[in-house]
């Protein structure tokens, strides 16, 4: 059959030539499941998909799509979530998932080939999806000649190469998605009685990448609190302190992996406790503090139900069932054994229990600053917690945690931006000033340098003269902090 002459692109209103790009490449992808090669319908998705290509093409040398932190990026730039846009995407992305790949890059090779090759490509993308091995079966199809017009990404972008804002927004991006995942695979747990975790899974590698690449910005994104949903503000923030503090103590990638979803999921048995108890103003009463007692073996409970290979399952349930167990196996549940806590109980146990006393709750009137939180677990070190753990959690975050409310004497008021490690030479304290707008609005200020090599002389020295939790003031420090760079 002959070809067509080559259409443009139909018109779509308000459309750039990246959203016609992912408008027609979606479109053939779903003529080619249905329709052969020689169909009228499959011979007009492929050009109208090369036609979109050339157009960027005869500015770029090439197109690339990729799936980054469940949103879509065309050259990249993400994909605005839009009415006309949404189903394509979740579409596109749901692909990228099914084969294990980061994206497709188009090369400049595109502006020579038929719609046979476009249509021929189409399939191989769909059909590799059905193979045990779908991402091997996709290169392997791919390697030939005739498809030197498209390369697979299957690595994400070098973070290595990242700067410190675009650092920041993968951290707000990363936390966002982590604490959508939470939330999805409870309510999958409470409609459906299972869950699936490729996106909680997706995202904790996300996270744990970052970790190498600025560990602070992690330790200063969660600081985020939230009053409503604390259970899922804090189940991310464990993850990441969690992950963090099993990267200080050298724990390889793969364990750290494992380590922040066992964080994420740790608290999963709160979901059976009624609210009235999780919320309820004051003391609890002695059958409601058994309820609440249990939650770390209904965590268990739920993880089971989960959707995921049993390998996983297996070594993610231990320290959920631990994270209320203290050191000196005191604590909930109640436990007959004598052998130690594991490590990620260990671990998860010290960040679950600072993020519990930095926040903000319905049951009680204050929370305390995070300087003092620390110092109220360091005095039962040994019994509750892991004492070399903890020691290594106090160096990482710093005597003065990033997001702590300082006062000042000069009477300036601020969050720690930056507080090394207790035995880095040359370790700086940096403090976000915060200044009042003149409609009593909270913004954020300069940097000041509190360590030695910022130091003042004389009167005007600063220095910290009281701390304070920021969120008895309205302040979330991760939004402050977000906003210096």
């Amino acid at each position: 059959m002959k070809a067509p002459n080559k259409p443009q692109p139909d018109s779509h209103e308000g459309q750039s030539p990246k959203e016609d790009f992912v408008f027609f490449f979606n479109r053939l992808l779903q003529t080619a499941r249905i329709h052969e090669a020689d169909n009228q319908l499959s011979v007009r998705a492929a050009e109208q998909f090369l036609a979109a290509g050339r157009r960027i093409i005869s500015e770029h040398p090439e197109i690339t799509i990729e799936a980054r932190h469940e949103r879509l990026f065309v050259q990249n730039e993400k994909l605005l979530l839009k009415q006309q846009t949404a189903a394509i995407i979740f579409s596109l992305l749901g692909l990228f998932e099914n084969l294990s790949l980061y994206g497709l890059k188009f090369t400049e090779n595109l502006s020579r080939i038929g719609f046979h090759e476009a249509y021929e490509m189409a399939r191989l993308l769909i059909t590799s999806q059905n193979s045990p091995e779908p991402l091997a079966r996709l290169k392997h199809n791919l390697a030939h000649e005739r498809f030197d017009w498209v390369k697979i990404v299957s690595e994400p972008p070098d973070k290595g190469s990242l700067t410190a804002s675009q650092t920041i927004q993968l951290a707000h991006q990363s936390y966002s998605y982590a604490y959508n995942s939470v939330k999805d695979v409870v309510r999958q747990i409470q409609t459906s009685d299972r869950a699936g975790v490729r996106k909680s899974v997706r995202v904790i590698q996300d996270i744990t990448d970052l970790v190498f690449v600025d560990k602070r910005i992690l330790l200063g994104i969660s600081t985020i609190r939230d009053y409503d949903d604390y259970t899922y503000t804090h189940s991310v923030n464990v993850a990441i302190q969690s992950i963090c503090l099993g990267h200080e103590i050298g724990l390889s990638r793969n364990a750290l992996v494992r380590l922040g979803v066992c964080g994420l999921f740790h608290d999963l048995g709160k979901i059976v406790i009624p609210l009235q108890i999780l919320n309820k103003p004051g003391y609890l009463n002695s059958d409601e503090y058994q309820i609440i007692k249990k939650h770390p073996l209904n965590s268990v409970r739920q993880i089971l139900k989960l959707d995921a290979y049993q390998d996983l399952i297996s070594r993610i349930i231990l320290p959920p069932f631990e994270h209320h167990l203290n050191y000196d196996l005191t604590g909930y549940p109640e436990v007959n054994w004598s052998q130690p806590l594991s490590l990620f109980g260990r671990i998860i146990e010290i960040c679950d229990v600072y993020d519990a006393l930095t926040a903000p709750r319905v049951y009680r009137n204050s929370s305390l600053s995070q300087d003092r939180a620390l110092g109220l677990m360091f005095s039962k070190s040994g019994r509750e917690f892991d004492p070399l753990l903890l020691k290594w959690f106090i160096n990482m975050v710093g005597i003065y945690p990033v997001g702590t409310l300082v006062k000042l004497n000069t009477g300036e008021v601020g969050l720690i931006y930056q507080n090394d490690p207790i035995e880095k030479e040359g370790a700086v304290t940096r403090v976000l000033l915060i200044r009042k707008t003149a409609q009593n609005q909270l913004k954020p200020g300069r940097l000041v340098d509190l360590s030695e090599r910022g130091k003042q002389t004389g009167k005007n020295r600063r220095h910290i003269r009281s701390t304070h939790n920021p969120y008895q003031y309205g302040i979330q420090p991760a939004v402050f902090l977000m906003q210096a760079e």
